[in-house]
């Protein structure tokens, strides 16, 4: 009884949460949180995916995991983080 309780007050709260970010920001503020979401589990969904289908040999796993981690910042930083950014800043605007 006292964990449904528990969790029908962090419901209630994460909801009030959501309704007062969306009414200060907007629909952008949901977008930028997906966007977010999105990159964690696209990218270490990947890697766990692509990893535990490998050979097992060390160098290989070695090899892909720095190359993976380069590619990942490379995009990160590149691309991502600048629309992140971007959308920032348009919700700053409002």
């Amino acid at each position: 009884m006292i964990i449904k309780l528990i969790f029908l007050l962090g419901l209630g709260l994460l909801s009030y949460w959501f309704f007062k970010n969306i009414k200060k920001y907007g629909i952008m503020w949901i977008a930028k949180g997906l966007l977010q979401i999105g990159i964690l589990i696209l990218f270490i969904g990947g890697f766990f995916k692509i990893f535990l289908t490998l050979p097992p040999y060390l160098y290989i796993k070695i090899v892909f995991f720095i190359t993976y981690i380069w590619c990942t910042i490379g995009i990160n930083v590149n691309f991502m983080i600048p629309l992140i950014n971007f959308i920032d800043h348009k919700l700053d605007q409002k």
